[in-house]
Formats: C-alpha cells, structure tokens, sequence
C-alpha cells in the first residue's frame, strides 16, 4: 500500500470516529456496515445513547459508502428519525445503502439497529464529491 493510502486509511479512522470507537466492518461500492459499543460517556440524562452520536455514527458510516466510490466527500445534508429508545442496547450496527450516485450529488439511506434487532434510527445523507480521488490525497482542498 503507497503512502497516500496509508495516510487515507489513518484519517478515516481517526478524529471522533475512533473516540467513540467505530469500527466498519465492510465495505463494497455504494454500500457500508459499521458498529459502535455504547459507552457510558454517550447517553443523554435519560440513559439513552445520544442523539448526536447516533448520528455522528449515521454520517461515518454513509460517509463510507460514498467514498467507496473513489473521491473524496463532504457532507451536504442529512435528516435523521429516532425510532427506539435504547435504554437496554449496549452495541449500535449501523448499515448504509445507496440511494443515487451522481456526479457531484450522492444520497446514502442508514438504518441503525441495536443488537436486539430492533431499528432505533434510520438517516438519509447527502454527499458531495469533492472530484479528488481517493488516491490523490495531497490534491484535496476545502
């Protein structure tokens, strides 16, 4: 593997991604599945995971899928639904589908499941490529 592959490998798995240890678990073009133990540090006062990381988690793991594609992207837009408490869930599976891939615009749907099976959020993402690809790395700039 060449350094800027190296270097794309080490920042996809760095930053908030690795502080609240999200892992993927596969990846094929338009497509993601990632995971996340549920830490205490993430609950909201209710004892239920926090919004925002189910949806940092959302964005990881569609932000995957898109750049499966070869370029490099940057999130334009993304809604989330909460669907579940998650009160007695201690590991999120996250699993990204493409919607439509275009040239500049992508949309990715995620559905979170807890490991009881049961659908706590589902997220639609909207990606734009920057038009650098993956493997040129020093000619991204935003």
């Amino acid at each position: 593997m060449d350094g800027r592959k190296q270097r794309f490998q080490k920042d996809a798995h760095s930053g908030l991604s690795s502080d609240f240890g999200m892992q993927i678990q596969m990846t094929r073009p338009g497509s993601a599945v990632g995971v996340m133990e549920i830490q205490e540090r993430m609950l909201n006062p209710y004892g239920a995971i926090h919004g925002g990381v189910l949806f940092a988690l959302a964005d990881t793991v569609g932000g995957t899928a898109a750049m499966s594609r070869g370029f490099y992207i940057v999130t334009s837009t993304g809604t989330i639904n909460y669907l579940q408490g998650t009160h007695n869930s201690r590991k999120i599976t996250a699993v990204a589908e493409e919607v439509k891939h275009g040239k500049t615009l992508s949309i990715y749907d995620v559905s979170m499941t807890d490991e009881h099976g049961q659908l706590v959020a589902k997220a639609t993402m909207t990606y734009f490529s920057t038009g650098v690809r993956v493997e040129n790395l020093d000619e991204l700039k935003y």
